[in-house]
């Protein structure tokens, strides 16, 4: 009796226990950085990942606290999302945003909207030359990736600058009262809203893979995911072969990008292939956006 109770207690924890270790440790190395980086390499190249909020909304370049950022940080290579540029002279207009950064020759800038008042969308500043520049385009109202091929010296890099779909939710989604009916209508807005955010993602993130697999170069893979690492979305991007640059460059750091109401979460990503090392990885606690920038070095 004693010996089939042993069985039953290892059955109980294989079945049982065990999984949820192993989804616990899984998780947690998806959440928690965990690299020990070296510095023993002959090239590097610094990459920064924003998302502007707008571009700082609507400052003009000599008052923009975002500009101002950016000219500080001098990384090889920016890029940018939620970019929003103006016709109009009493805001911040594409040719300031130019003579800003202009100490970056090679730019790429890829507008989802594009009208008589304003271009809103991503820009890629860089220090050195960039080529077949490319668009992936989605079926969502504001949202692009894109990718073009920078070349460092002898070698040669694919980039990706994405801004994937947002849950859009709001502060009327939320309970006007505790009411039963409100609280059903709320929580049914809601979940609406993140399952349809969740379907287009999924798509968005399929084609990026596919860019990705096709990709001629080693990629660099930047911006806003809209969505945790424990996400499809992220995974799917990431698949087997990315290095998550964050992950890979400290021990033990929760790596928030975007904070509300006191909780913050890492929806904000720089990737890159095996053939690339992030050497260092930092977040800037920045004010100026709704999102935090994100800058890591690699070597090679």
């Amino acid at each position: 009796m004693a010996k089939k109770r042993k069985i039953f207690k290892r059955i109980i924890l294989l079945v049982f226990v065990l999984p949820i270790i192993a989804a616990l440790v899984w998780a947690a190395l998806l959440l928690f950085s965990h690299g020990s980086p070296s510095d023993d390499y002959t090239h590097h190249l610094s990459v920064l990942t924003y998302n502007t909020h707008q571009m700082g909304m609507y400052e003009k370049a000599y008052q923009n606290r975002v500009i101002r950022f950016l000219q500080k940080q001098d990384a090889d290579i920016i890029c940018l999302q939620e970019v929003d540029v103006y016709k109009n002279e009493k805001y911040l207009t594409l040719p300031e945003l130019r003579k800003a950064l202009e100490k970056y020759p090679y730019t790429y800038f890829d507008f989802k909207i594009y009208n008589k008042r304003h271009q809103y969308g991503l820009a890629v500043f860089s220090k050195y030359p960039l080529s077949n520049k490319n668009t992936i385009r989605y079926s969502s109202r504001g949202n692009i990736s894109d990718y073009c091929d920078v070349a460092v010296g002898k070698d040669t890099f694919r980039l990706f600058n994405n801004h994937l779909e947002s849950n859009r939710l709001e502060l009327k989604d939320l309970p006007d009262s505790i009411e039963s009916n409100a609280l059903k209508q709320s929580a049914q807005r809601i979940s609406d809203k993140l399952e349809s955010a969740r379907k287009i993602r999924q798509v968005q993130a399929n084609a990026i893979r596919a860019e990705i697999q096709q990709s001629p170069y080693p990629v660099i893979v930047a911006g806003d995911f809209n969505v945790t690492p424990l996400s499809y979305t992220y995974l799917k991007i990431r698949g087997g072969q990315l290095r998550d640059c964050f992950l890979a460059t400290s021990w033990g750091r929760w790596g928030a990008t975007v904070v509300k109401r006191h909780i913050g979460a890492r929806i904000d990503y720089l990737l890159c292939s095996r053939e690339l090392h992030p050497v260092e990885t930092h977040i800037d606690h920045l004010n100026c956006s709704d999102h935090y920038p994100m800058t890591t070095m690699l070597g090679w």
